[in-house]
């Protein structure tokens, strides 16, 4: 009989084979018995192969994984609960290198959101109109104080989809079952950009309040860089006419510490001649505090530091908190810290500077994402030139 008319065949292992199509098999292995239905439970996969032997042999290949995984599975694997795959799964993320700050918040989703709902329940039972229930009541906030917003309801459902997701690659499950389900959308909001009489008026109420407040916000124009990096920028990140960025600070609970820059990498920026002068200023005047606090400016002191020896840096969380207070003051309640990274961005490409370049200098791992997110307000600042220079061409008149 030829390859091409056999449509089914069952080889040495607990498994089939099914001909779909020419060079097409579907495999289907046993993979044990549901603890809770006592039916037999089933992994399938469709493969290319030329013929029936070559499809055997990826067949036991694919049973001999499964097998593996089986392997590595804890014993309670079989009815696994979401509090169990989320723990795995955090404990994983963390092996991976994933930030302090995001597991943490990550875990606090859970505990507060997610288990309340689908703690005990099996991740094999989990299905997406269950998910579904579970974003309409978030939304109504049925059975809770308040309801969320649509992103915090995203938020959520992308930590349970991406455990569920790691969940499939481990073999627990077939199909990831938040990937089927519709968490609720999210209407894009204008990006709100401070002009620079904004960004003026906040640095000069920011001197007001303290000299510190107003170096760490000068820094942020200068730089575009994110609250944990300019809190965490040392004397000796600054090299000639350029400031390096190594480092961020992050809080994740009562856990502080440093740690790599978001994307991993450092960056240099170069800092123009005026913002050299500040720095060399600001530095003078630290020296001053120190020599005043009769101490020593440590190796390694923090450019803007709580100690007079440089020795402790800034909060990045008490930073937010003082911007936040100081555009409440101003009357500027679309303003907060992160606004000033969105200016330095909309001038370096008001200016044209390109997007490759601003890239490099916020730390976007790619070109098109600063642009999707300050192209409109870049466009907005240069109709707004255009305005002023097409009134220079306006006769007055009589």
């Amino acid at each position: 009989m030829d390859d091409k008319t056999k449509t089914s065949r069952r080889p040495k292992a607990t498994g089939t084979i099914e001909q779909r199509g020419p060079g097409k098999w579907r495999f289907r292995a046993f993979v044990g018995t549901d603890p809770v239905t006592g039916n037999p439970r089933q992994r399938s996969r469709t493969v290319e192969a030329r013929n029936l032997t070559e499809a055997q042999r990826k067949l036991r290949t694919w049973q001999r994984e499964l097998e593996e995984a089986a392997k590595a599975k804890p014993p309670e694997s079989q009815a696994i609960t979401v509090r169990t795959l989320i723990d795995e799964w955090l404990r994983h993320s963390q092996t991976r290198g994933r930030a302090p700050r995001t597991l943490h918040d990550a875990r606090r989703s859970a505990e507060t959101v997610i288990f309340p709902e689908f703690g005990d329940l099996p991740i094999s039972d989990l299905t997406p109109r269950m998910l579904d229930e579970w974003y309409r009541k978030l939304a109504t906030g049925e059975g809770r104080a308040r309801p969320l917003k649509a992103t915090s309801i995203r938020r959520h459902h992308a930590i349970l989809s991406a455990s569920l997701s790691q969940a499939v690659r481990w073999g627990w499950i077939d199909r990831n079952p938040a990937e089927r389900s519709q968490p609720p959308s999210i209407e894009r909001v204008e990006l709100q950009v401070p002009t620079p009489d904004e960004v003026r008026r906040l640095l000069a109420a920011a001197k007001v309040r303290g000299h510190r407040w107003g170096m760490l916000l000068t820094l942020a124009v200068l730089t575009g860089g994110r609250r944990g990096e300019l809190c965490g920028l040392r004397w000796i990140d600054v090299e000639g006419d350029s400031i390096r960025f190594r480092r961020s600070l992050y809080r994740a609970g009562e856990e502080r510490g440093e740690k790599t820059t978001k994307t991993g990498r450092e960056r240099r920026i170069a800092i123009a001649g005026g913002g050299m002068a500040i720095l060399e200023a600001w530095k003078v005047k630290c020296q001053e505090a120190a020599d005043a606090a009769d101490v020593d400016l440590v190796d390694d002191a923090f450019i803007v530091s709580t100690f007079p020896d440089g020795s402790r840096p800034v909060n990045p969380d008490t930073l937010t908190s003082v911007v936040h207070t100081l555009c409440v003051e101003l009357q500027m309640p679309h303003v907060h810290l992160h606004s000033l990274r969105h200016f330095a961005a909309t001038e370096m490409l008001a200016a044209g500077i390109d997007p490759r370049n601003a890239a490099e200098v916020l730390g976007h791992a790619n070109p098109s994402l600063t642009l999707g997110l300050y192209g409109h307000a870049t466009n907005e600042r240069q109709r707004q030139a255009a305005e002023v220079l097409g009134r220079t061409l306006v006769m007055p008149s009589k």
